[in-house]
């Protein structure tokens, strides 16, 4: 019986006598029906109960361990054995496109089993019928991912608000509900992306008057890929503490937009408000716990027009005129069924390492760390201070560093824009045109310092980023590999570097020499100083300008 309605619940009365019909007996399977899967609905929720793996078995088919579902009506799935289907073969996968990910979907289905002649008054209406119903299972595919905030439950103690999709890339993020005045929170960016996508960078400002971002001085909200990353997943935590006084505070977007980066190819996305934020004095667990029984009958008991749920994510890669599976993620979106049992072991496991609680909401701080060399010969340091404006301590341990040598060295990276910019060449760039760095600190003190600077060749080509092959850096005359098999789009720059000895910075200047397509370049540098007689440390530093 495929009903999706819990109410009313009647029951048979039975007496000496009664005629028993069709509508008597679908009456008593529907009222037990009803009130078992009315308690798996509201105790349970939906989810894995167990089991129900998916498994790349080759690089076309997975398998689907056996194991038992709830779905988001109270309704029992059970898949008795491990099933193997090949991916292209599966309900709602299209054929147009292998460079993206798809979702496994597992629903509850029924189907009528032994047919058999039924009887009526006359042989006209006369008519095979179904003698069983065989309650089962049906794995699909969803090509698109669900909306963040559409998984159940997740809505009670955070928001989530989309940011950004497309076909190869979705951004989004969560913030709790509520949150104490003064207390340091943390809102997540969660960025997902195809296998095959290009660099990933998104930013935006926020602007909200009684929250500060402590690890931003004007408020940026950003995310930027690692060069070489090959994940496909990341989920970036941005503390943000709360003012005192309490209220609702809009999550508002300075400028009404932001700004999303693939590859080469630049975008801006209209981003008006990103959510609400109460802060409150109360409780807030006893405030979750109190907006949990404070929900209406109706809507807890609303039947999902798509109750299924999602197994597995499959990670495509695109190879030619066909697909490779390149990884599976399992149940992507948390969707597990906790039974009380697990919850009562999670919780004594938690008790034990359990801090004892001291002061209250008011005494909630953040702990940053720093490490530092020093000279070969000195002694270890530890130094404690606190920013009272963000509620801070910052620890800092200093190091002797290891080893001799007769020099220091620093290194770091840094990114010049080029403007103006237009995808429309030759009407970009105009050769010629010098852009410059600002004024740079290298860290390696005042005096005569030697730096060399290089240019990394980077661009959003698909097989370049498969093959590493934009790993590249070209230092000194460029126009030694013009027309060779050897020559990239770094040639077309040539770099120069100012150093100002007394004051222990420099200066990266590039000028465009041919056709480009970028709208930075991406600059290496390095430091070399020599070492003053006696000295015996050096220093072997990292930074990104």
């Amino acid at each position: 019986m495929k009903n999706l309605r819990y109410f009313p619940h009647e029951r048979n009365v039975y007496f000496k006598g009664k005629l028993l019909t069709v509508r008597d007996f679908e009456s008593e399977q529907r009222y037990f029906n009803d009130k078992r899967r009315l308690t798996n609905r509201l105790l349970h929720g939906g989810g894995v109960v167990c089991g129900l793996q998916v498994i790349a078995v080759d690089e076309k088919q997975i398998s689907v361990e056996a194991g038992v579902a709830l779905d988001y009506l109270g309704r029992e799935i059970v898949l008795p054995e491990p099933v193997k289907l090949k991916l292209s073969m599966m309900e709602g996968f299209s054929n147009n496109d292998y460079a993206k990910n798809v979702y496994v979907c597992l629903a509850y289905d029924e189907k009528g089993k032994e047919q058999v002649f039924s009887v009526s008054e006359t042989v006209e209406q006369e008519m095979a019928e179904y003698n069983r119903v065989a309650e089962g299972y049906r794995l699909f595919i969803k090509e698109e991912a669900p909306h963040p905030a559409s998984i159940e439950g997740v809505q009670l103690v955070e928001q989530r608000v989309l940011l950004f999709a497309d076909p190869q890339v979705r951004i989004w993020q969560s913030t709790p509900r509520y949150v104490n005045p003064g207390e340091v929170f943390t809102l997540q960016l969660h960025i997902e992306k195809t296998v095959q996508t290009s660099r990933v960078q998104f930013q935006y400002k926020l602007d909200a008057p009684r929250l500060t971002v402590l690890e931003s001085s004007d408020g940026s909200v950003s995310f930027l890929e690692p060069v070489d990353a090959k994940e496909t997943d990341y989920v970036i935590s941005i503390p943000i503490k709360a003012g005192w006084d309490r209220g609702t505070v809009e999550l508002a977007v300075l400028g009404g937009k932001a700004e999303v980066r693939l590859g080469d190819r630049l975008l801006h996305t209209d981003l008006v408000s990103v959510g609400k934020i109460e802060i409150t004095p109360d409780d807030l667990v006893e405030r979750l716990v109190s907006d949990y029984y404070s929900r209406k009958l109706d809507k807890v008991t609303h039947a999902n027009e798509q109750p299924f749920l999602y197994l597995a994510k499959v990670c495509l890669l695109q190879m030619n005129a066909t697909y490779v599976i390149e990884k599976v993620v399992p149940v992507p979106f948390g969707e597990y069924v906790y039974t009380p049992a697990l919850l009562q072991k999670l919780a004594l496991r938690a008790q034990k390492g359990k801090p004892v609680e001291q002061g209250s909401y008011t005494d909630s701080f953040r702990v940053t760390t720093r490490v530092k060399e020093i000279a070969a010969g000195d002694k270890p340091q530890f130094d404690v201070s606190y920013d009272n404006l963000a509620s801070v301590y910052q620890l800092e341990l200093g190091l002797p560093r290891p080893g001799k040598a007769n020099e220091q060295v620093a290194t770091g990276v840094v990114e010049i824009p080029i403007e103006p910019y237009s995808s429309n060449w030759p009407f970009g760039v105009k050769i010629g045109n010098r852009y410059f760095s600002e004024e740079l600190k290298h860290s390696l003190g005042k005096g005569s310092v030697y730096v060399s600077a290089g240019i990394e060749d980077f661009h959003a080509d698909v097989i370049d980023e498969l093959l590493s092959q934009h790993e590249q850096v070209m230092y000194g005359h460029s126009s030694v590999f013009d027309d060779s098999e050897y020559a990239t789009d770094a040639a077309n720059f040539a770099v120069g570097v100012i150093v100002y000895p007394q004051k222990g910075t420099f200066r990266i200047g590039v000028q465009v020499k041919g056709p480009v397509q970028i709208d930075r370049a991406r600059i290496r540098w390095w430091a070399i100083k020599p070492q003053a007689a006696g000295t015996e440390d050096v220093a072997h530093q990292d930074s990104q300008e």
